[in-house]
C-alpha cells in the first residue's frame, strides 16, 4: 500500500522481463536493491528535486517569497500568475492522474470505474483518494526532510501552501507545522 510499492514492482517486473537467467537476475537485482536500501538508510533526508526545471522553479519561488517579505508588497506582480501556471503544469505532468486516461489504459468504461472506485479504494472517491496519497507523501516528507511547507506543498502536487495546509488539516486534524513539531518532540522524547 506504500506509494513506493508501484516503483519497486516496476523495477522487479522490468528486470524479470529483460533478464531470463535467474542467477543473472538475482545479481542485477541485488545491486539495484542494495542501492535503494543505501538511499533509504543514509540519503533519504538529502534535499533533491526531480529535474533542473523543478530546481529552477523552486529558486524563483523562493526569490519571490523573500522579495515579498522584504518589501511588504501585498499585490503580486503579473508574472506570478504565469509562474503559478508553470508550476501547476509541472505538478500536473508529474502528479495528476486522469480517471479517463486510466480507464482507457485499463480498457474499462470510465463511468463504471468512477461509479465503483470507492468500493475498492478505502471508500473514497478518485479525487479524495489522490488527495489522501498526496497527504501520505507530505507526512513522509514532514517526518524525514527539512523541506519548507511551501516546498512540500509543491512536491506533493498542491497549487499553494494554503491549499496544502487546508487539506492536511482536514485529513490529519492539525496543520502541517503542528504535525512536524509534534513528530520532532516525540522523537526527542523517545531518545531521552
Amino acid at each position: 500500500m506504500a506509494a513506493q510499492s508501484a516503483g519497486l514492482w516496476a523495477i522487479s517486473a522490468g528486470l524479470a522481463h529483460n533478464i531470463q537467467d535467474d542467477g543473472q537476475l538475482l545479481a542485477q537485482g541485488l545491486i539495484l536493491y542494495d542501492a535503494l536500501y543505501s538511499w533509504a538508510t543514509h540519503l533519504q533526508a538529502v534535499k533533491h528535486t526531480q529535474s533542473p526545471t523543478e530546481r529552477l522553479l523552486l529558486e524563483v519561488l523562493h526569490t519571490y517569497l523573500q522579495a515579498g517579505k522584504r518589501s511588504g508588497v501585498r499585490k503580486p506582480p503579473s508574472w506570478v500568475g504565469e509562474l503559478k501556471e508553470m508550476i501547476q503544469d509541472q505538478i500536473d505532468t508529474n502528479l495528476a492522474l486522469s480517471l479517463t486516461d486510466l480507464s482507457q489504459s485499463l480498457d474499462v468504461n470510465p463511468a463504471y470505474v468512477s461509479r465503483t472506485f470507492a468500493r475498492y479504494f478505502d471508500d473514497l472517491s478518485f479525487g479524495d483518494y489522490i488527495r489522501k496519497l498526496r497527504i501520505d507523501k507530505a507526512v513522509h516528507l514532514l517526518e524525514t526532510t527539512t523541506y519548507t511547507l511551501t516546498e512540500i506543498a509543491y512536491l506533493t502536487g498542491f497549487s499553494d501552501q494554503s491549499h496544502f495546509t487546508r487539506i492536511f488539516k482536514k485529513q490529519m486534524g492539525q496543520n502541517p507545522s503542528e504535525y512536524r513539531k509534534q513528530e520532532r518532540k516525540s522523537k526527542v522524547d523517545t531518545k531521552g
